[in-house]
């Protein structure tokens, strides 16, 4: 059976996942499951590109969870990651209608346009009516970037290929029959941004992203932060 999804697996490997710090669980994940438990109708769930597993294992405790990726190093880390799920690295194994909600945590920029649509067209045929996607990918028109300059986290990996800004984004979903249900940002977390040291960098800067992630809400206003965040209807 021939994947939906074409592209490469070969950039992420295990020097890849050490590389970017997310080998391994982090606070954002929490998160984001939270996000998910919140907004959404319920599962079954699916990490669409669900890297080394722990976001499928945070899934899990909120019903069924399964994940999707296209390499075969990080399918098979997931699996050890999150035991019980199912991941594949074949979309067209994803069946129709199947899930409630899914996740896409800074997958898009990693995609041309084409694969991209085509990636898009995959969550509608697997969503049931109504069901969401949480959709992250950085945002180079947000005050992390104009902060951070050229040292911007968005730019230190080469296979972000598609960095749109959060309006061209949300334009490119809304176009391909999503409705976006709320937007908002991460915050500023990714301190220090100056010269001064990094807690009081963060005192400075990261307050309101420390504040939305113990509310375990979205409600900070899109570009103020370091990522465009997208809660997706699918009609």
């Amino acid at each position: 059976m021939t994947s939906e999804i074409p592209g490469s697996s070969t950039d992420y490997d295990e020097a890849y996942y050490q590389g970017n710090g997310q080998a391994d669980d982090r606070p954002a994940l929490r998160w984001y499951t939270r996000l998910v438990e919140r907004y959404t109708a319920g599962g079954p769930y699916l990490d669409f590109g669900c890297g080394t597993g722990h976001l499928v294992r945070r899934l899990s405790a909120l019903g069924p969870a399964a994940g999707f990726e296209i390499s075969e190093y990080s399918a098979r880390t997931a699996r050890a990651n999150a035991p019980g799920a199912t991941i594949t690295t074949d979309a067209a194994e994803l069946g129709d209608g199947t899930f409630g909600a899914l996740t896409a945590i800074h997958v898009l920029e990693h995609l041309n346009d084409p694969t991209a649509d085509a990636t898009l067209a995959t969550w509608r045929r697997i969503l049931r009516p109504g069901g969401h996607a949480l959709v992250v990918m950085p945002d180079p028109a947000g005050r992390g970037r104009r902060l951070a300059g050229d040292a911007w986290m968005g730019f230190a990996d080469p296979t972000h290929i598609n960095l749109k800004p959060h309006a061209q984004w949300r334009s490119f979903l809304t176009e391909r029959g999503f409705v976006v249900e709320r937007e908002g940002t991460d915050g500023l977390w990714d301190v220090p941004y100056g010269r001064l040291p990094k807690l009081l960098d963060a005192g400075l800067h990261a307050v309101p992203a420390l504040a939305q992630f113990l509310a375990g809400r979205l409600v900070l206003r899109s570009g103020t932060g370091e990522s465009s965040v997208f809660l997706l209807r699918r009609p």
